[in-house]
């Protein structure tokens, strides 16, 4: 990104985290490309640190939604107490809300995206993601890349249904 770019970083947060998580996400790439395996003694600290990184910028992609979903309806939400939770209580007040609320609603049950994004976020907190066992953490995938990949796909089109739901929205 070049200074250019700078405008664009600050009017929108999403597409930043989004473009943080893509930046991550090649980082790990390249790190397993160098050392054939994110848990190699070499690779192990950074590998650890680009999958925390990443992680923490999908589930913002899911605050920063939040907070221009609060601003958007005037939920009047304080941005402390702004979560998935408060903005779905709000949207069921707001009759222009209703199709918002469901695909939030949707995105948070579980096995869908922002409840495997917060679980991964939540086990994070306590161990390695990387150390973990997939077939808890990910299920139906063997290794953390193809899964985060599907992460971000899924994330992607997540904003993009929103969009299409809340025009000038995201």
């Amino acid at each position: 990104m070049t200074s250019q770019d700078l405008p664009f970083l600050e009017s929108d947060r999403i597409i930043f985290k989004i473009y943080a998580c893509e930046e991550h996400l090649k980082n790990l790439k390249n790190i397993k490309s160098k050392h054939g395996d994110l848990l190699a003694k070499a690779a192990r600290v950074n590998a650890e640190l680009e999958t925390d990184s990443f992680i923490s910028q999908l589930y913002g992609v899911f605050d920063s939604v939040f907070l221009k979903i609060n601003n958007k309806f005037q939920l009047g939400i304080p941005i402390d107490k702004l979560d998935i939770y408060r903005v779905l209580t709000g949207l069921s007040a707001e009759t222009k809300g209703v199709e918002l609320a469901h695909e939030l609603d949707q995105a948070n049950f579980s096995g869908n995206l922002y409840w495997m994004i917060k679980r991964l976020r939540n086990y994070s907190l306590e161990g390695s993601v990387l150390s973990a066992d997939p077939s808890l953490l990910m299920p139906g995938y063997n290794e953390a890349i193809p899964y985060f990949e599907y992460l971000l796909r899924e994330l992607r089109n997540f904003i993009e249904n929103i969009k299409q739901i809340v025009q000038g929205l995201l």
